[in-house]
């Protein structure tokens, strides 16, 4: 899958490249951690460094918000820094030195007076106290150990393919990653369930069901959240989510779509009524859709004169790219975008967080499957139609 790695900040650090280079998970965390800038006291930050090693020089700290990156630099004087500012809510962030630039801290940055010491020779060593989702993080952490092994293993396996272009490798480790994320919401479950007060476990629940899931996944993590972390900043997305997930459930309609075509002519998804039709979310710079692609051609063309249809909506902000993908695919179905990247309409009004994503919707526009690729897609089709 592939999120938005540049505005899904957590995978747009932590997703390693390699990440980056597989499916993309969107930017869920994208809407979790909007920071407006207010001065309530109650939203104060300080963040006071001590470093035994490094006397001199400059220190940064990015904090990833709505759909930006916050910046801002501190003189190390002394081995001593410091941040202040404000942020409502949990905030992912990272630390870092521009002599060392893939020596990176990672973190939460919260309303609290939080400090980050060690040698200074290494920034991942360093630790960080006085905030209790950063202590809550470093508990998950312990809990996920396994699961991060795997998906490291897995990571390296996947530069491999990619490196040498062998695509059959890629797609298996596609399906790995699925197998990865299965495990670590069965962790997050069980976190959850221990620490149904923590801000980390409302995090946990954003981070890994904010694509390729259900209402019914998420609600009972959710009820089981105190009444305070649900009302906070990251339990209402957790919420807006599920009504989300809810409102394009199987059985549903799927709501209307109206968004242009490659010469600028809009097209309704409601105009293809009377047909089964797959919803494809995709785009032309998103690895797994393009190989995904030449799967989607041969059900097109097994079923396109039995009543079947494509409405593919892409991600792309450039026109031109989209449109060469569209031929070198030689994808021959309906293409429509408004070329906002993960900006596009759809994003929230599908919950669309991750790509490749799909609809399959019968003749009346109801939903009947989700997310099938492949060969279920075929099979799915057969069934429907032969």
């Amino acid at each position: 899958m592939i999120s938005g790695a540049l505005q899904f900040f957590k995978y747009a650090y932590l997703c390693r490249q390699k990440s980056a280079m597989k499916r993309f998970a969107l930017g869920a965390l994208v809407v979790l951690f909007a920071c407006p800038q207010v001065g309530a006291q109650d939203s104060a930050f300080t963040i006071n460094g001590q470093l035994e090693k490094t006397k001199t020089g400059m220190v940064y700290l990015t904090i990833y918000e709505n759909d930006k990156a916050v910046s801002d630099s501190s003189v190390i004087t002394g081995g001593t820094f410091k941040f202040t500012g404000f942020v409502p809510s949990p905030s992912f962030s990272v630390l870092r030195m521009a002599s060392r630039p893939k020596d990176n801290l990672a973190f939460y940055v919260e309303a609290a007076k939080i400090n980050i010491t060690g040698t200074g020779d290494s920034l991942p060593l360093l630790s960080v106290h006085g905030s209790a989702v950063n202590d809550d993080d470093k508990l998950l952490k312990e809990r996920l150990k396994n699961v991060t092994a795997w998906e490291d293993a897995n990571s390296k396996l996947f530069e491999k393919a990619y490196h040498d272009k062998d695509k059959a490798v890629m797609d298996s480790l596609d399906q790995v990653d699925l197998a990865v994320l299965a495990e670590k919401r069965k962790v997050v479950s069980q976190f959850v369930k221990s620490y149904p007060n923590s801000m980390r476990s409302a995090i946990a629940i954003y981070e890994n069901y904010a694509y390729y899931a259900e209402a019914s996944d998420v609600e009972p993590l959710y009820n089981q959240l105190t009444p305070s972390v649900r009302n906070s900043v990251t339990g209402k997305a957790i919420k807006k989510m599920m009504d989300t997930y809810s409102l394009v459930a199987i059985g549903k309609t799927a709501p209307e779509i109206i968004e242009t075509t490659t010469d600028s002519t809009p097209l309704s998804l409601s105009s293809l009524r009377g047909k089964y039709v797959l919803l494809d979310f995709w785009a032309s710079w998103c690895g797994p859709c393009r190989r995904e692609n030449p799967r989607i051609v041969d059900a097109y063309n097994l079923f396109k004169d039995k009543g079947f249809t494509i409405y593919a909506v892409s991600y792309d902000t450039k026109k031109e790219k989209w449109k060469k993908a569209i031929k070198d695919d030689q994808l021959a179905w309906y293409q429509v975008s408004d070329l906002q990247g993960w900006q596009n309409s759809t994003s929230d009004q599908y919950g669309i967080k991750a790509i490749p994503a799909n609809f399959l919707l019968d003749k009346d526009g109801k939903i009947i499957a989700k997310n099938i690729f492949g060969d279920a897609l075929k099979s799915k089709l057969k069934e429907l139609m032969e």
